[in-house]
């Protein structure tokens, strides 16, 4: 097991200014994409599941799941969100059970049923759906995995909340160039992540605050790698994706599970990386268990 992370205090100079902290308090829509990304062509979701009780729908970025609620985002959607998808195309109403960032790929669960969405809003307040990101980071891990437990600050009133997050490694690569570095290369890692407890950004912010910031994360991350991803490897989006997620089934005696589509950014990623066995291992998939099968 890797180390446990020594908690922030509210004193400690890594939280940075007043105006800083205020800068982390700011809605996500206001702050995660500069105009240029609201002119890209967006893809359409995919539906990888779906009955009569719920809905399992793979976002692409740079896409809202529903309606943002700053003024200033709203200004600016230019394209449709999931929820207006899910009614224009599939002519049902879905109701999201949990969020997914406007830059993050991945899937997202909706009830189609009162009774479905209120059990599903249960479980994921009492932490009975397994969700794993794969992130693209900045550096080494001195631990190949291990738990991140550092306190964060709630998005609506700065207050420090515990927060924990689980990591492995996946691969590591080293490169032969340069980026804003005393260094002749540069290293990046393939993470596994899975949120232990879930905050605004708590996979971004923890990534940023142990050194490692993920790979095309404009508000938490690192300009520099980011403009060498986007030049060099034409990746110009956030590299972190909801993939897995498993759940038991509101009507069903049933464990449900699902990975997402492996979109054309993420194919790059992967090759990238050299890791074939995590292509077959992420493939698209759906199966169920029996609950005590």
């Amino acid at each position: 097991m890797g180390p446990t992370i020594t908690p922030l205090s509210p004193r400690d100079p890594a939280l940075g200014s007043k105006q800083a902290n205020a800068a982390f308090n700011r809605t996500l829509d206001d702050t995660e994409h500069p105009s240029s990304d609201l002119l890209k062509p967006t893809p359409d979701p995919k539906v990888v599941y779906r009955d009569n009780e719920i809905l399992v729908l793979a976002k692409p970025a740079r896409m809202y799941v529903h309606p943002p609620e700053s003024r200033f985002a709203k200004q600016r959607l230019t394209g449709i969100t999931c929820i207006k998808w899910i009614e224009k195309n599939l002519e049902l109403k879905a109701n999201p059970i949990h969020r997914l960032d406007f830059a993050t790929e991945g899937l997202v669960i909706f009830g189609l049923t009162p009774e479905s969405t209120r059990t599903l809003n249960i479980l994921m307040r009492e932490r009975g759906f397994e969700k794993k990101y794969p992130a693209v980071v900045r550096g080494w891990f001195r631990e190949p995995h291990g738990i991140i437990n550092r306190p964060l600050e709630l998005d609506s009133t700065g207050e420090l909340v515990p927060c924990q997050t689980n990591y492995q490694t996946l691969k590591t690569i080293e490169l032969p160039f340069s980026v804003n570095s005393k260094f002749s290369t540069v290293r990046y890692s393939l993470l596994e992540l899975d949120l232990i407890t879930g905050r605004w950004h708590q996979i971004r912010r923890h990534m940023n605050r142990e050194a490692h910031p993920i790979l095309g994360d404009r508000e938490h991350g690192d300009s520099h790698h980011n403009r060498f991803f986007r030049e060099h490897f034409g990746l110009d989006g956030l590299c972190l994706k909801a993939n897995t997620i498993t759940f038991p089934h509101p009507a069903k005696n049933e464990i449900m599970s699902f990975t997402a589509p492996v979109s054309e950014d993420w194919q790059k990623i992967y090759e990238i990386f050299d890791f074939p066995r995590i292509q077959a291992r992420y493939s698209e998939s759906v199966f169920s268990n029996p609950i005590g099968g």
